[in-house]
């Protein structure tokens, strides 16, 4: 069972929202199994045509309802379409994917609001994204004995050819999300988080210092409706 939190919508997103509550019991570890995670989770929109932008392997496919109404777009093969995305616009005209997904991909893009708005631009109905909480990542890292060294962000002696450009926490990645959505006529039909928790200091008057939505919050995941 994922340690999923569960959805919370304010009245306005309720409204704005479906009587569908996105949730699934699977968790995942890897590429694979977060492609899986997020065709179960999302099944109810997913049976229409899908862009999946920064696809990797094009994992999501083999999950997908209609697989031959899925294209993958990244910056390099087997995807279907090769695109820059951090200096090209997605080849597509607007409103062309009932669905678009866009899962820790963002976070890697100097261009990551322009991005953002060209996966809102291509889809007809709804788009979903992930972002990470480096924040939180961090920490762990630390408190698993890393020394403060990080996957993503240190200065390593080679080119690892896979660099966050972003270092955030929870609550800027919420912000930057829906900001986005109502930047581009869509309303935030559920926002949560998956891989929650966290270790935590006790100050001298017994506080967690660390009880913080950017520390205890994990990956966020949100789905985005078009409103207009």
């Amino acid at each position: 069972m994922s340690n999923q939190l569960k959805p919370q919508r304010t009245p306005a997103e309720a409204e704005a929202g479906c009587d569908t509550t996105y949730t699934t019991s699977l968790d995942y570890t890897d590429a694979l199994e977060k492609a899986q995670f997020l065709a179960d989770k999302y099944r109810a929109v997913l049976n229409g045509s899908v862009l999946d932008v920064g696809c990797g392997p094009r994992h999501l496919a083999e999950f997908v309802p209609k697989p031959d109404l899925y294209v993958g777009v990244d910056v390099k093969q087997p995807c279907d379409v090769v695109v820059d995305l951090d200096r090209e616009q997605l080849p597509f005209e607007d409103k062309s994917f009932d669905v678009v997904t866009c899962c820790d991909v963002l976070e890697h893009l100097d261009s990551a609001h322009r991005m953002f708005d060209e996966c809102c631009r291509v889809s007809r109905s709804r788009v979903i994204i992930s972002l990470p909480n480096p924040v939180r990542d961090f920490l762990v890292r630390v408190f698993a004995g890393s020394g403060g060294v990080l996957t993503y962000y240190g200065f390593p002696p080679e080119d690892p050819g896979n660099r966050h450009r972003w270092f955030f926490g929870f609550e800027e990645a919420e912000a930057f999300v829906r900001a986005g959505a109502a930047r581009n006529g869509f309303a935030v039909e559920q926002l949560d988080s998956v891989h929650d928790g966290c270790n935590y200091w006790l100050n001298a008057q017994g506080e967690d210092t660390l009880n913080h939505p950017n520390i205890t919050r994990g990956q966020l995941w949100a789905i985005l409706k078009r409103e207009k």
